[in-house]
């Protein structure tokens, strides 16, 4: 009992004790201040759109992004960053996601980038991007916003729009000897044509000489042209006359390239030079002009099914005067010469219905072949009472540079040297003793120019040849007036007049007189050489005494 008593004394007398602390204890309070560094941002390159094709678009199937650069001139690390995008407007087909960003540390500067990807579904109009790089304390950079355009998809259209056969020195394709097939490609539509490639199929016993079937074209722009060459040889074991071949064109997408048939027959006549031709990329979706190899004048030759067979022609294409003369460049051929010749012949033969076996056709001709060739058509027609001869010449003409007597000239005859040349004025006469009715036509000019450059003289001056009267039967187109320079129409592999000559021929189907000829190549060739050449080119008519009054009326059928 006194135990327990002085258990309860105890406990009372501690429990005063802390009462009386209590009561004498001053409060006390205290203040923990947090110290913050936060990362600040100073924009040091604005927002920019960077797209594939820089065209400032969002286009199908194109890999873009947006790019800011940022300093951190804060005193805090920016840490646990994230790059937020988001888009309104036009968003078909557009992918874009946030992404986490390294550690900026005090006073870097980093470039930010949003990649943005689109597929085949994007849509025309335009996105609004709006944009940050967030803190996740709060000190994240402004907002900013882009508004681009974008675009659907446009598919190419990868097509071979023309082809070209050409041999060496033109001539006609035969079995055993090498030509070549050119082919040009165009994109055609304003899609982007990628991984384009050519595989050429042919049949048995037509042999691939360059070893290479298949050719990779790579990217072809909207409207862009590109070429490919095949060098090909028929053996003696094959059979038949025509030569079936496949292109088959392929690009990305497996499904806008179109394949293209193109049927050789032997003995067809071939072009005698390759031409390169590639067109600049469209800009502003602007019309696609198709390209090609071949002037329009070229491949829809009217055949107007009539045989002329008292008709009898002379066509002559003298182009590449540096191979059979020492000391000539290139520069003093006659550019597409040969072709003006071929296509003439094709002229006669189709359109004008001048038999086969009634035309001598001559590509870069010594001054025997012509001599020969000329021998041999006027004595042909003086036996055929009906006679009418066409004369065609392309080349170089030149003047005697005392005599200003004009000269064609063969391929193997120099101008300081004329003794070889053909005389002009000697073969008029010759032709018009043939008691045929005559008509020349000469694309060539006679005062020591020419379509790139003149033949090199004694002295390099111009002459204005002179004019003696004609006799017989004759009426003569030429291609130039008094001392001016027959020039190319580059654009359709033709001399200027002999382009204009064809395409009356083609429109009229050789049905228009020659006045109406005459008037045509006066205007054509006049406007267009001054248009394209920057320089006069004035067609002339000479004709005889004899048919003075009546070669107006004159037609070729």
């Amino acid at each position: 009992m006194k135990k327990f008593l002085f258990a309860i004394v105890f406990l009372c007398g501690a429990a005063a004790l802390m009462a009386q602390s209590e009561a004498t204890t001053k409060p006390m309070s205290f203040s923990i201040a947090k110290e913050v560094k936060p990362p600040l941002w100073q924009i040091v390159q604005q927002p920019q759109f960077v797209d594939a094709d820089g065209n400032n678009a969002i286009d199908a199937n194109e890999k873009c992004k947006i790019v800011m650069q940022v300093k951190n001139i804060g005193t805090g690390d920016g840490m646990g960053l994230t790059a937020k995008i988001s888009a309104a407007g036009t968003t078909n087909g557009i992918s874009y996601a946030n992404a986490s960003l390294p550690t900026i540390k005090v006073g870097a500067t980093a470039t930010i980038e949003f990649p943005i990807t689109t597929n085949m579904s994007t849509a025309d109009g335009d996105v609004t991007f709006t944009f940050f790089v967030d803190e996740p304390m709060g000190f994240s950079t402004d907002k900013f916003s882009l508004k681009i355009q974008t675009r659907q998809f446009q598919a190419p259209r990868i097509e071979v729009v023309d082809y070209a056969v050409t041999g060496d020195n033109g001539g006609v394709l035969e079995k055993m000897k090498p030509f070549s097939l050119q082919l040009m490609l165009q994109n055609t539509q304003y899609g982007l044509g990628e991984n384009v490639s050519v595989t050429l199929l042919y049949p048995e016993n037509v042999y691939n000489a360059s070893g290479q079937d298949v050719y990779t074209v790579g990217t072809i722009a909207p409207g862009e042209t590109k070429t490919v060459d095949y060098s090909l040889l028929v053996n003696n074991v094959f059979v038949g006359t025509t030569i079936p071949l496949t292109v088959k064109v392929s690009e990305k997408y497996g499904k806008y390239a179109q394949n293209k048939n193109i049927t050789l027959t032997l003995n067809q006549q071939l072009a005698s030079n390759k031409t390169i031709e590639v067109a600049a990329q469209v800009e502003q979706r602007p019309d696609i002009v198709t390209g090609q190899l071949r002037a329009d004048v070229d491949k829809n030759i009217p055949a107007t099914g009539k045989t002329n067979s008292h008709c009898y022609a002379i066509v002559i294409g003298n182009e590449d005067y540096h191979s059979y003369q020492n000391g000539l460049s290139s520069e003093q051929d006659v550019p597409f010469a040969s072709n003006d010749a071929n296509i003439f012949k094709q002229y006669c033969v189709k359109t004008l219905g001048i038999p086969e076996n009634n035309i001598s056709l001559l590509t870069n001709a010594t001054a025997a072949k012509m001599n020969q060739e000329i021998d041999f058509i006027t004595r042909l027609a003086a036996r055929d009472e009906q006679a009418t001869i066409v004369f065609y010449y392309a080349g170089h003409g030149f003047p005697d540079e005392n005599t200003k007597q004009p000269y064609l000239i063969p391929v193997d005859v120099t101008a300081s040297n004329l003794g070889s040349a053909i005389d002009l004025y000697e073969l008029y006469a010759k032709l018009a003793q043939s008691n045929a009715r005559v008509t020349v036509f000469l694309d060539a000019c006679f005062s020591g120019g020419g379509r790139d450059a003149g033949l090199l003289a004694a002295r390099g001056v111009k002459v204005t040849p002179k004019k003696d009267a004609l006799s017989g039967n004759l009426v003569v187109f030429s291609a130039t007036s008094a001392d001016q320079t027959a020039l190319p129409y580059a654009e359709n592999y033709h001399g200027m007049f002999t382009y204009f000559l064809l395409k009356k021929l083609q429109d009229t189907q050789a049905a228009c007189t020659y006045s109406e000829l005459y008037d045509y190549l006066s205007k054509q060739v006049g406007d267009n050489s001054l248009r394209i050449n920057r320089k006069d080119q004035n067609p002339e008519v000479n004709v005889s005494a004899k048919v003075q009054d009546t070669w107006e009326n004159w037609k070729f059928n």
